[in-house]
C-alpha cells in the first residue's frame, strides 16, 4: 500500500498528523504529500467547514480520496449541519461521515452544531377521514457509513442532536348532528421542528372546526411531538364508543444524536437525544 506510514510496537500505522519545525518552532502540516511511483498524493490532509449546510457528506467534501489518508476535519463554531428531505421514511440524516479508503483515519472536530431532522405533526381526522394520521420520523445527527474499515474520531465541543418524532393526529367524532375534528399532533424537536430541543405539545383541532356534538363540544387533542431523539405521543381517538369515531394516529420515532457504531467519541460535548 501506497503512503507514509510509521511503525509503533512492530504495526505499522497511517499517522494522524505530521509536525515540521520553522524558525525553530513546531508547527503541524494542514497537507502532507509523498511521492510514489512518480506521482505525487496527498496523505494527510486538513479542511474546515466555515458555512451551514444540510446532508452533509464528509467523503464527499474532501474529494472522494481513493488512497488512504488521514483527515483533520474542523466545523467552526457558528456552522450548523442540519437535515433537509426524507430518506427510507425518516428525515435524511444531517452528516454522514462517508465511506473513507481501507486504513483512513478520521478526526471530527465540532465546534458548531449538528441536528437531525424533525418529524412532522400528524393532521387530525375530520369530517371525510376520521382517522388522525400518522406523525413523522426523526432523523439522525451523525453516522459514519456503511463502511467500517477505517478508524473515525470525534471530538465534540459543540452540540450534536437527534430529531424527535411527530406528535400524531387526533381522531374525529362524526356522529350524526355534528362533526368534531381532531387536534393536530405537535412538530418534533429540530432545526426545522418546533426548537432545536423540545417538541411541541399536542394541539386542538384548528379553530371554526368544532361543532355540536350530542350537545357539547368535543376537543379532542393530538399527541405531542418529541423532544431531541424522542418519540412522538400519540394522538387520542375521537370517544370511547365504537361506532362514528376515529382512531388517534402513532407518533413518529425519533433518531439519537449520534450512531456510535464505527465511532470513537474522545469528547463527547453536548449531545442531546442520546448514542445509538
Amino acid at each position: 500500500m501506497a503512503g507514509l506510514y510509521v511503525k509503533n510496537a512492530g504495526t505499522w500505522y497511517l499517522p494522524k498528523s505530521i509536525w515540521v519545525k520553522y524558525a525553530n518552532t513546531w508547527r503541524v502540516c494542514n497537507n502532507v504529500y509523498i511521492k510514489h511511483g512518480g506521482v505525487w498524493r496527498e496523505m494527510i490532509k486538513s479542511v474546515t467547514l466555515s458555512y451551514s449546510t444540510t446532508n452533509f457528506n464528509l467523503y464527499s467534501y474532501a474529494g472522494s480520496p481513493s488512497q488512504p489518508l488521514s483527515l483533520i476535519f474542523n466545523i467552526a463554531s457558528n456552522v450548523v449541519i442540519s437535515s433537509s428531505g426524507i430518506t427510507g421514511g425518516y428525515r435524511t440524516t444531517a452528516f454522514t461521515v462517508g465511506n473513507f479508503p481501507t486504513g483512513s483515519t478520521v478526526i471530527i472536530n465540532n465546534n458548531g452544531y449538528i441536528a437531525g431532522g424533525a418529524g412532522a405533526r400528524g393532521l387530525g381526522g375530520n369530517s371525510s377521514r376520521v382517522n388522525g394520521l400518522a406523525g413523522g420520523n426523526g432523523g439522525y445527527g451523525l453516522v459514519k457509513g456503511s463502511s467500517r474499515n477505517y478508524d473515525c474520531t470525534l471530538v465534540n465541543t459543540g452540540t450534536i442532536s437527534g430529531g424527535g418524532g411527530g406528535g400524531g393526529g387526533g381522531g374525529s367524532d362524526v356522529r350524526s348532528g355534528g362533526a368534531a375534528y381532531g387536534g393536530y399532533g405537535g412538530e418534533g424537536a429540530g432545526i426545522t421542528g418546533y426548537s432545536r430541543t423540545q417538541g411541541e405539545i399536542g394541539q386542538p383541532a384548528p379553530s371554526g372546526t368544532l361543532t355540536i356534538v350530542g350537545g357539547a363540544d368535543q376537543i379532542i387533542y393530538g399527541g405531542a411531538g418529541g423532544n431531541g431523539g424522542s418519540n412522538g405521543a400519540n394522538g387520542t381517538a375521537g370517544s370511547n364508543a365504537p361506532a362514528g369515531y376515529g382512531r388517534g394516529a402513532g407518533g413518529g420515532l425519533g433518531r439519537p444524536a449520534i450512531v456510535k457504531s464505527g465511532i470513537e467519541i474522545a469528547v463527547s460535548g453536548n449531545i442531546d437525544g442520546g448514542i445509538g
